[in-house]
């Protein structure tokens, strides 16, 4: 039995990390509907591709149609969930633009 934790069980506990200061800051501000979101899929029995996809998922769903009720420092924690995410599914990382709450996207035309 290996007494230390793997680099992915160390990406698994940062994720699992990530939500617990974002629930504690959601409950502080009583932001009612980021803590709906990130209930229906935290906390999580394990850190299977399939769990970690629906919190990515669904932190990405929170983003696109709330993104004006999160403030910086959620939406930074939230790009590096993301990331992590990525990291433990096997997906390549995406290159993401960053935009503020309520810009609209740029396309492509």
């Amino acid at each position: 039995m290996n007494a230390y934790p793997s680099e992915r069980e160390n990406t698994a506990e940062r994720v699992n990390s990530l939500c617990l200061r974002l629930f504690d800051v959601w409950c502080d501000t009583r932001c009612v509907t980021a803590l709906a979101y990130l209930m229906h899929c935290w906390p999580m029995i394990d850190s299977t591709p399939g769990a970690l996809r629906r919190l990515g998922e669904t932190m990405r769903d929170l983003q696109r149609y709330h993104g004006d009720q999160i403030d910086d420092e959620a939406f930074h924690a939230l790009c590096e969930m993301a990331a992590l995410i990525d990291e433990l599914v096997g997906r390549p990382a995406r290159t993401v633009r960053l935009t503020v709450p309520g810009e609209v996207p740029e396309t492509m035309g």
